[in-house]
């Protein structure tokens, strides 16, 4: 049992020997990996300087000393990109289309990203006034994009905040005109004519932002109200507009109901002179035909016509309270009288 308990003890004792850490080892491994490290570190900083990377929702502008060199966009046909060719500002710049990795010269070349996502801009309320003189409190917003990240870069500095207030000089300009040709009322409740005006806004608003690289897509209204000082009295104004604009509906209806009857009666009377007319004609067919009837009968057998003809007489003047004072040669009696 000794003997096992020495064999043990003898081969820790060895293992403990082969494993023991020796302080120079230990130096020596430090000193490597951070040789290793550094050339990571330096790889990585080189493969930055080389290379760079667009991704799905960017478009990337390469300089070189300040001076663009390349554009890489999402459409190279996209108008605004291609008038980027007919501009000898742009000669020597290279476009390119596509998202992932791309290379650059190093240290020399720099890349600055701007997204190509729309952009909301929510602009400040503002008075503005109508053509009937009154103020409107008008509230807007507007999406919008970089639509030419070179001149978004070159005349407006590739900022976001300076896009903003150029934007917001050209909305309300515009709005200021359009509202200017219209009432209040129209404004606030006519849909269809709102539209259409924002529309026209937003079309004046891309020839001016064209230039800068900046497209709007979209102009909305968020609110339009009175100022609460004014609001009692403009109320009450919409409202006797509205009871003139009632009272002019009743009338013009009132105005067609009588024209619709006296046609109406005009035509009933034309309907019943030709039904009279019709009636008539028929009546005069008809007595024609019975006298023609009465013809042919009379032709057949003359005195028993007269015989019946005669005793239809009777039976239409005489009844029984009918006294009739008559000779007895008289021809309206002789039946009478006949044996």
């Amino acid at each position: 049992m000794d003997n096992i308990n020495l064999d043990i003890k003898q081969q820790y004792e060895k293992q403990k020997k082969a494993f023991k850490i020796k302080p120079e080892k230990i130096k020596e491994f430090f000193k490597n990996f951070g040789f290793l490290a550094l050339i990571i570190f330096l790889g990585l900083v080189l493969s930055s300087s080389f290379m760079f990377t667009v991704g799905e929702k960017e478009q990337a502008v390469v300089t070189q000393f300040n001076k663009i060199v390349r554009v890489i966009v999402d459409d190279i046909n996209d108008p605004s990109i291609q008038s980027m060719k007919n501009n000898p500002r742009f000669r020597d710049v290279k476009i390119q289309e596509g998202k992932g990795l791309f290379f650059k010269i190093p240290f020399i070349q720099s890349t600055q990203h701007f997204t190509n996502q729309l952009l909301t801009f929510d602009t400040s309320a503002e008075e503005v006034f109508t053509k009937d003189k009154k103020t409107i409190l008008l509230d807007n917003y507007a999406k919008w994009r970089i639509e030419n990240p070179a001149l978004f870069m070159l005349n407006i500095g590739g900022n976001k905040e300076a896009a903003h207030l150029r934007i917001d000089e050209f909305i309300y300009s515009k709005m200021r005109e359009e509202i200017g040709k219209i009432d209040a009322h129209v404004l606030i409740a006519d849909k269809d004519y709102v539209m259409n005006m924002l529309e026209e806004v937003e079309d004046y608003i891309n020839s001016q932002l064209e230039p800068l690289g900046v497209k709007v897509m979209d102009i909305r209204i968020k609110r339009t109200e009175f100022p609460d000082e004014t609001k009692p009295s403009i109320y009450e104004q919409m409202k006797s507009e509205r009871q003139a604009v009632a009272t002019e509906y009743r009338a013009l209806g009132e105005k067609q109901a009588r024209t619709i009857r006296a046609e109406a009666e005009r035509q009933a009377t034309i309907i019943e002179a030709q039904a009279y007319e019709e009636a008539q004609r028929i009546m005069g067919e008809g007595d024609a035909e019975a006298l023609k009837i009465y013809a042919e009968a009379y032709n057949v057998d003359p005195e028993f016509y007269e015989f019946w003809k005669t005793l239809q007489t009777y039976e239409s003047v005489i009844d029984e309270d009918t006294t009739i004072i008559i000779t007895p040669d008289s021809d309206f009696a002789k039946f009478i009288y006949s044996k």
